[in-house]
């Protein structure tokens, strides 16, 4: 059952100097207990579908279509350091997310999330890209959203560090969550084994889906090349 569904979503976006259909009769489903990989070029709408599911969509969008959701949604922005507040430590604002949610303890979520806790009393600035980016996974986790949304979650991360996160994210799909996953990294999902589904987009649409093994065996110039 999906968790997660967009039915014929059209985004059109018109700032007054420039006007733009950023997503173009999408339709995506991320069922309960399984991790949906969404790829694609950059600018091709990836990141607008995690706008629309997690009602971020900027304030020029008009949007047409259904957004279904059940239960609760977590974040993890494409850059960390956007999830926290900059004068605070991180330590700080996830003891205080786990006081307010209290579903993972702090050390659960950080240790999921792969996320050093020997930084945890400095500021997000003083991170580097990859530790804010896990400290944004270990906050995104700590309420136990029934959707969980990652956008580019190990694309700062040295290749073990990453099969780590993506092995963690299998683990919390495993729980009965869905993931959806914008990444580029198609090589290591098939290394990891952990994807359920890849969604290819380009230039607003969906393209094409299905299991990783048929994907990677797929006659389609464009997504073979994020295999190789």
């Amino acid at each position: 059952m999906p968790i997660a569904e967009l039915s014929d979503l059209t985004v059109h976006i018109d700032t007054g100097r420039w006007s733009e259909t950023v997503l173009d009769a999408v339709n995506l489903a991320v069922p309960e207990g399984e991790i949906t990989a969404l790829l694609g070029e950059s600018g091709c709408g990836k990141s607008m579908v995690a706008a629309a599911l997690t009602g971020l969509l900027p304030a020029s969008a008009r949007s047409t279509g259904r957004v279904r959701i059940e239960g609760t949604i977590g974040f993890v922005p494409q850059s960390g350091v956007t999830a926290f507040i900059a004068d605070e430590t991180v330590g700080a604002q996830l003891r205080e997310l786990h006081r307010l949610h209290w579903a993972w303890s702090v050390e659960d979520a950080c240790a999921a999330a792969w996320y050093p806790n020997d930084v945890l009393d400095l500021y997000p600035g003083h991170h580097s890209t990859g530790q804010i980016q896990r400290a944004a996974l270990a906050a995104a986790l700590i309420p136990a959203p029934n959707l969980l949304v990652v956008d580019e979650p190990t694309a700062s991360l040295d290749r073990g560090t990453a099969y780590q996160v993506w092995i963690n994210l299998r683990k919390y799909a495993d729980t009965g969550a869905a993931v959806l996953a914008i990444t580029h990294d198609a090589p290591l999902l098939i290394d990891t084994g952990v994807a359920d589904r890849m969604v290819f987009m380009r230039d607003g649409r969906v393209t094409v889906a299905g299991p990783p093994v048929e994907m990677r065996t797929l006659v389609d110039p464009y997504v073979q090349g994020f295999f190789q």
